[in-house]
């Protein structure tokens, strides 16, 4: 039984170490191009970061969804 809710556990999150891995990824190609044309390092100071936080609402509204059903 505890087994089982163990692994139930591992499942519920699936999603979220996807979304906070593409996130980051994203974060920073974006902070690429955004440097590109800002001449500012504020960039690359908060745009991995608001790609993680954006990977992390998807990968938890996903997890969501998927638990649902």
């Amino acid at each position: 039984m505890s087994e089982d809710n163990n692994n139930n556990q591992n499942n519920k999150n699936y999603y979220l170490g996807y979304g906070i891995g593409f996130g980051l990824l994203g974060g920073a190609l974006l902070a690429v191009i955004l440097g590109l044309f800002l001449n500012t390092p504020l960039v690359w100071a908060f745009a991995p970061g608001f790609g993680m936080l954006a990977g992390m609402i998807i990968g938890i509204a996903m997890d969501t969804n998927k638990n649902k059903g």
